[in-house]
C-alpha cells in the first residue's frame, strides 16, 4: 500500500472522519477534513448515543468491544475535561427484552449462537431478573437478553470532543467544502474539487456518511447503499426510574432514561429523507409506532408527554454492517461510511484500525469482514 508522503484527505468531518484524523495526525500525518455542511451535523450528533455490543452483527463483535475500551478510556484520546463532557456511563447496561415467545426463543438461539462463537458476553436472563432491573415492565414479560459492561454516552459531546482532539492533534478542518469532483494527481495522490477550489493528498477516505457512495461513484467505483433518516424523540422529565438501557428484539423499541429524567426514544423508526437537500423530515405517523412499543413495554409510561422528535441522515448498506476498507483496485482510496444507524459506539476502534491499517500497509483483521469486495464494484478510479 502507497503511503505517498504520509497526507490524507478525509471527506466527511463526522464523527468517523474525526476518529481516524486523530489517529493518523497522532502517527504523524498530515490530514484535512473537508465537510460539506458544518462538522458533525448529521449522523453523528443527532444519534442515541448508544454504548452498544448486545444484539450486533457477530462481525462487528471484535471491533465493538475495542471501542467500548476507548469508550472506558476516552480521556487518553481526548483528555480529561472533553472525556466527561461526553456524559459516559458504562456498566448500567442494555437489556433486549422478550414480550412474546418467539423473541423469547430467538433470545435463547442468539445466546448460544454466541457463546459457540467464543462471544459469549451475552447473558440470557429470566422474567424475574428482568422484571427486577426494569421497574415497570410489562408483567407479560418473558425474559431477555443482557450486555453488562454497555452503556451510553452524549453523542454531540462526543463528535466534538473527537473533532477537538484531531484538531489539537494537527489535523485540519475545513467545513461548508462540498466535494463535487475527484481524480488522480500525476504521480501519485487525488485531488479533490470544491466551489471554492482543491484538496490534494497521497490517501482519500470516504467517510461522507449518506453521501458515501455518492463519493465513490465520482471515483468510478460502485457501493451500493440506501439514505435513511432515523427518528428520535424525547419527553418531558419524569422521575428517574431506568438505569439500563432498553431495547427490543422484534420491536421498534429502544430508550434510556437521561440524567436530567427525560426519555430519549428511538427504536429505528423511519423519516424522509432528502438528501439532495441536506435535510429529513420526521414522519409523525410513523413516530405512533415507536411510542405504542414503548408503552407496550412500559405502561406507567403513558401520562408522560413527548416534547419534540427529531432525524438524521444515515447510510445503510444492504447486509447491514458498515464498508470499511479500500476501493477496488484503489489501495490509497478507503471508503468508511454504512453505519446502517449503529455506527456510534465503533467510532474509536474504526479510527484506530483504519489508521493502523494505513500507516503499517496491512489491512487490521478486525475489519476485514467489511471490505468493499463483498460487493459488485466498478472499476478503480
Amino acid at each position: 500500500m502507497s503511503r505517498h508522503t504520509e497526507t490524507a484527505l478525509i471527506i466527511g468531518a463526522g464523527l468517523q472522519g474525526c476518529s481516524i484524523a486523530l489517529f493518523l495526525a497522532r502517527a504523524g500525518w498530515k490530514v484535512t477534513l473537508l465537510d460539506k455542511n458544518v462538522a458533525g451535523r448529521h449522523a453523528s450528533s443527532v444519534n442515541a448515543g448508544g454504548l452498544r455490543t448486545l444484539l450486533r452483527d457477530w462481525r462487528e463483535y471484535p471491533l465493538s468491544q475495542r471501542a467500548l475500551w476507548h469508550w472506558g478510556h476516552l480521556d487518553r484520546l481526548v483528555g480529561d475535561a472533553a472525556a466527561r463532557s461526553c456524559e459516559i456511563r458504562l456498566g448500567v447496561s442494555q437489556i433486549a427484552v422478550a414480550l412474546d415467545q418467539a423473541e423469547m426463543s430467538w433470545a435463547i438461539q442468539r445466546a448460544e449462537d454466541m457463546h459457540r462463537r467464543g462471544l459469549g458476553k451475552e447473558e440470557l436472563l429470566s422474567r424475574d431478573a428482568v422484571r427486577g432491573m426494569l421497574p415497570g415492565i410489562t408483567d407479560t414479560v418473558l425474559g431477555g437478553l443482557i450486555s453488562r459492561g454497555d452503556g451510553h454516552a452524549n453523542p454531540a459531546a462526543a463528535t466534538r470532543a473527537f473533532r477537538e482532539a484531531a484538531v489539537a492533534a494537527g489535523a485540519r478542518v475545513v467545513q461548508n467544502c462540498r466535494a463535487v469532483g475527484l481524480e488522480r494527481v500525476p504521480g501519485g495522490g487525488w485531488r479533490v474539487q470544491t466551489p471554492s477550489g482543491h484538496h490534494e493528498g497521497g490517501v482519500l477516505i470516504n467517510c461522507a456518511g449518506a453521501w458515501g457512495a455518492q463519493v465513490a461513484a465520482m471515483a468510478g467505483q460502485t457501493l451500493p447503499l440506501k439514505t435513511v433518516a432515523p427518528s428520535m424523540m424525547v419527553t418531558a422529565r419524569t422521575q428517574p426510574f431506568l438505569g439500563p438501557v432498553v431495547i427490543g428484539i422484534d420491536r421498534p423499541l429502544s430508550f434510556k432514561q437521561s440524567a436530567v429524567g427525560s426519555l430519549v426514544i428511538g427504536g429505528g423508526i423511519l423519516g424522509k429523507p432528502c438528501p439532495d437537500q441536506d435535510m429529513s423530515f420526521t414522519v409523525m405517523d410513523r413516530m405512533t409506532q415507536s411510542a405504542a412499543a414503548t408503552l407496550e413495554a412500559f405502561p406507567a409510561l403513558a401520562h408522560v408527554p413527548v416534547l419534540r422528535t427529531w432525524t438524521g441522515l444515515e447510510g445503510a448498506t444492504p447486509d447491514g454492517v458498515p464498508i470499511i476498507g479500500p476501493g477496488t483496485d484503489t489501495p490509497d482510496l478507503w471508503h468508511v461510511f454504512g453505519f446502517c444507524g449503529h455506527g456510534f459506539e465503533l467510532a474509536p476502534a474504526v479510527g484506530e484500525t483504519v489508521a493502523w491499517s494505513l500507516t503499517s500497509g496491512a489491512i487490521d483483521a478486525m475489519i476485514a469482514p467489511f471490505g468493499c469486495g463483498r460487493f459488485a464494484s466498478g472499476a478503480g478510479g
